[in-house]
């Protein structure tokens, strides 16, 4: 590791700042091993919108709407035909020893964490399920990583690495969670394109689960009133705006990528543009951000706007379900 004055100079990485933490990780540790790919299209290839209603009691947010599939890393992988699994650990040593093992070969390792344990956020919350990448070691032991929109590497110490990657904070706790292939080989294909568009709008689509999908977002309607009655409602509404908007999701959320996606993917399918495909994300995009600036209002507000949230919300099933209709024609 080159050293003058006592100022690591970063290692040349193939990182480029992104939007979100898991596809711009992706599409850095694609790009090491050959593949280059766009974020939006790492995004898409694992059909990574989602909408999951979370209820988590006794805590500073006890209600959450994530909107990113839960699974994406996991479907990425499976979709381009890599074998995929989190290597899991029983202590943070144990993950500390695998990771160096890594990083000595020259494999650079995806790994989950909390962000309020990376000192570069300073942040106030936790955070947990955060992609970052690990590149390699400095001569003091601790480690060079890539995160999101930072547009060059940066060291983290080895304890506070392994705080993060072993965070007990609700809804995703870690076990040191870390994916470190030798190589990376795949060829994308009209067919993994249309198989990716399909299984994400059946994702949104399934009925199944009230906490899950579209129907997700009648479950959070009804339970506006509890969002009114329990804990600090400002917050609350604060939190939604800034998981929809802002935490790392290329703003909407996650719907703007995706549109982008859809562009991208209609080289390879043109019926993507004949069934109006990123239109439709481009209208689902507008009413995730009309939903996200309204919660934001509502953080600020005197009075809980029960009735506009609820008619804003209708509007997301709305647009969003026009899009899941024709993307099940595709």
């Amino acid at each position: 590791m080159s050293q003058h004055n006592d100022i690591f100079i970063p290692p040349s990485v193939p990182h480029i700042a992104g939007r979100h933490c898991g596809s711009s990780a992706i599409r850095d540790l694609m790009d090491f091993h050959g593949i280059t790919l766009s974020e939006a299209m790492c995004f898409g290839l694992g059909s990574g919108l989602g909408i999951t209603y979370l209820e988590l009691p006794n805590t500073q947010t006890p209600f959450i709407v994530h909107v990113r599939s839960m699974d994406y890393e996991a479907e990425f992988f499976a979709r381009i035909g890599v074998p995929f699994a989190w290597t899991k650990f029983d202590t943070p040593q144990a993950a500390s020893a695998s990771l160096e093992q890594h990083l000595a070969a020259h494999r650079p390792a995806l790994l989950l964490t909390d962000i309020y344990y990376l000192p570069y956020f300073a942040s106030k919350t936790h955070f947990p399920g955060h992609a970052i990448i690990a590149w390699q070691m400095t001569s003091t032991g601790d480690i060079w990583v890539t995160d999101t929109e930072r547009p060059t590497a940066l060291t983290v110490t080895t304890y506070a690495l392994e705080q993060a990657r072993f965070s007990t904070s609700p809804p995703f706790i870690h076990y040191g969670n870390q994916f470190a292939p030798a190589s990376l080989q795949t060829t994308i294909t009209a067919e993994m394109l249309t198989a990716a568009i399909h299984a994400n709008a059946n994702t949104l689509q399934d009925e199944s689960n009230p906490l899950s999908g579209l129907t997700a977002l009648d479950t959070w309607i009804s339970d506006l009133p509890r969002w009114q009655s329990t804990g600090d409602w400002r917050w609350t509404t604060r939190f939604a705006y800034q998981v929809i908007e802002k935490r790392g999701t290329g703003g909407s959320g996650f719907r703007a990528m995706y549109a982008e996606f859809l562009s991208e993917a209609a080289v390879y399918v043109p019926r993507i543009e004949d069934c109006r495909l990123p239109i439709l994300m481009q209208a689902s995009a507008q009413a995730w951000c009309d939903l996200a600036m309204l919660l934001k209002a509502a953080s600020e507000a005197s009075e809980f706007p029960m009735d506009a949230l609820a008619e804003c919300i209708r509007s997301v099933k709305t647009t969003e379900q026009q899009y899941v209709s024709a993307a099940l024609r595709l």
